[in-house]
């Protein structure tokens, strides 16, 4: 029985590490509890030596995504001022009702008759 649990450890061992295993002793080791408690206990273990060894890798958002955000933002602005300013014209022009020139606030009176002017003679 020492010796089967020896196997086990090494088999499961083998497949964390990628080494070459036997994947049927594989399949055998993690089919009884022994060998899944066995399994748990080594991620475990070597999650705990990577946090000490400062080898975890953080997790960060990318710049990469933070700049394809920008010029999105962009063009969403340059859409909102759009319609924006067509929404307010639109009103401006609502408000306009009055399809008529304005009124006239001088007349010119022409003093003399209409003269034509031959050409050549400026």
């Amino acid at each position: 029985m020492v010796n089967d649990h020896i196997d086990t450890h090494d088999v499961i061992s083998a497949f964390l590490d990628d080494e070459q295993f036997e994947a049927n002793a594989l399949v055998e080791a993690l089919s009884q509890p022994e060998g899944r408690a066995i399994l748990i206990d080594l991620i475990a273990l070597r999650h705990l030596t990577r946090a000490e060894q400062g080898t975890v890798p953080a997790l960060k958002p990318s710049p990469r995504r933070r700049v394809e955000i920008r010029p999105l933002l962009a063009a969403a602005a340059v859409l909102v001022a759009l319609v924006g300013g067509y929404f307010i014209g639109e009103r401006r022009r609502d408000t306009e009702t009055s399809t008529s020139p304005p009124a006239a606030t001088r007349v010119v009176e022409v003093q003399s008759a209409w003269q034509e002017i031959k050409p050549g003679s400026m």
